[in-house]
């Protein structure tokens, strides 16, 4: 792909349509755009982040198994974003993200990562609302049809 398909592709995501071409550009060329086969394990239990991924064609799964067999495992598409929790939290990745599908990904670097998010306001804020949808949805799986605390 291209360097504009790149930005193009970026640009199509919710998370940073609010970006400016210029750091689009600056992710597009300091990303490492990845490829994985269907089955294909992106990150692995317990394992240090070492950037964030940004999930740009395909559908990957989390997959968290215990110890009496039975596990949690749910989807996302396109658009979406994970290791950005691990990073933040100084955490190792808990369970693992293995590609549904084909899956195309960029990962964005640890130091960039944080570069943009100290220096892009834009981004700051795209992914403060990103992980505010994240947990919203995690507790609404939690809680079920419990009235939301204020």
């Amino acid at each position: 792909m291209t360097l504009e398909t790149d930005i193009g592709c970026l640009k199509s995501l919710p998370l940073f349509q609010e970006m400016p071409t210029s750091r689009l550009k600056l992710l597009a060329l300091m990303g490492e755009r990845l490829r994985f086969a269907p089955g294909t394990v992106l990150v692995g239990d317990a394992q240090r982040p070492d950037g964030v991924y940004v999930v740009l064609q395909g559908e990957v799964e989390y997959s968290q198994d215990r110890d009496d067999g039975a596990g949690t495992r749910f989807r996302t598409e396109a658009g979406s974003l994970f290791g950005d929790v691990a990073l933040l939290s100084g955490e190792r990745f808990r369970g693992r993200v293995s590609a549904r599908t084909e899956v195309q990904a960029l990962r964005i670097p640890r130091d960039l990562f944080f570069e943009l998010l100290q220096t892009v306001p834009e981004f700051s804020l795209a992914i403060c609302r990103d992980l505010a949808t994240r947990v919203a949805r995690l507790a609404n799986v939690v809680l079920g049809d419990a009235e939301p605390v204020a």
